[in-house]
């Protein structure tokens, strides 16, 4: 019997009409170039805590069925748009353009209703199916060499095992184009004059939590009746040489400020816009005879005139993002 191997595995995704439910007329399939993917299903076992004459368990029962887990990709100038629409909300996509086009989505209240997974092994013909999943956060890894990874966080209601697709991976969109890499980023901050690139950054991340619900369970069932969303959070931060204490003076009064970190090709971007964040950070040490950087991370907050904690701008060849399903 052949060995289910990572090399002949596929990840495809659609998104629900109703939670929970598979939709059998999806609009589109996402398909996942990953780095790993352990959305899973596990579950515990609780035993008798009686007493017996044969000093030994006699009962044993199971324990809620919880589906979670995560998958890292490359962060991709396109096929991560209904990611972060799951991410941010259903708050209406405004695009502009005609080719480059410009797609602005901003957190909202509102949200999608949930995405259906499948996580193929296709050389053993087993299919794992996992429905009513929430994007519980987005973690970008920023580095100086190489292509940035995307850690996304999920909480699902169900899992089950076919041994066909239920999920055409033949009708997937996998993506084509390279993800952003090192020398394709940069941090810029607005401190009430406009946004102005910072320099000699050494690293950074970006994280974005929607703290979704994990104990969601009633009577009678073993999976979730729910995963709610909480409240979203908007953290990160970064590490810049030291050269002046323009950043750590702003820091140490307190002052509110904009963030932007901004991902480019030249051609495709993606744009994560933070309106109003106050930073943290410690003084610089001295710690060894090579160079001295500073770190500084950051939390943000709504901005009224926004209306919102977060835009999230992508510029690239798709004349739209795909809508909810059933819309």
């Amino acid at each position: 019997m052949p060995r289910a191997v990572g090399s002949k595995s596929a990840v495809v995704a659609t998104q629900e009409a109703l939670w929970g439910n598979l939709n059998a007329s999806p609009t589109s399939v996402l398909g996942f170039y990953i780095r790993s993917f352990n959305l899973g299903g596990t579950k515990g076992t609780f035993q008798s805590e009686t007493i017996n004459q044969h000093r030994a368990i006699v009962g044993l029962t199971d324990g809620n069925k919880a589906v979670q887990g995560n998958m890292v990709t490359d962060l991709l100038p396109e096929g991560l748009e209904v990611l972060l629409r799951h991410l941010l909300g259903k708050k209406t996509v405004n695009t502009t353009g005609s080719g480059p086009f410009t797609h602005v989505l901003k957190g909202s209240p509102e949200t999608l209703e949930g995405l259906s997974f499948q996580k193929s092994f296709t050389n053993i013909s087993k299919h794992f199916l996992y429905t009513g999943v929430h994007l519980n956060s987005m973690a970008i890894d920023i580095v100086q060499e190489g292509f940035h990874g995307v850690t996304w966080d999920f909480i699902g209601k169900g899992e089950a095992i076919h041994p066909t697709e239920q999920i055409s991976i033949a009708a997937g969109v996998f993506p084509t184009k390279n993800g952003f890499n090192g020398y394709q980023a940069s941090i810029e901050i607005d401190t009430g004059t406009g946004y102005v690139a910072l320099g000699r950054v050494v690293s950074g991340s970006l994280n974005i939590a929607n703290n979704v619900e994990t104990d969601g369970y009633v009577l009678g069932s073993a999976e979730r009746a729910s995963c709610e969303y909480g409240t979203r959070e908007c953290s990160g931060g970064f590490a810049m040489f030291f050269e002046d204490t323009t950043l750590y003076e702003l820091y140490a009064a307190g002052t509110e400020c904009g963030l932007k970190y901004v991902f480019s090709n030249g051609t495709d971007s993606i744009t994560f816009e933070f309106p109003k964040v106050k930073l943290a950070g410690s003084s610089p040490e001295i710690a060894s005879a090579a160079g001295v950087n500073l770190d500084f991370t950051f939390q943000a907050r709504v901005d009224a005139g926004e209306d919102t904690d977060v835009i999230v701008t992508i510029v690239n060849t798709l004349s739209d993002i795909e809508l909810q399903a059933g819309e």
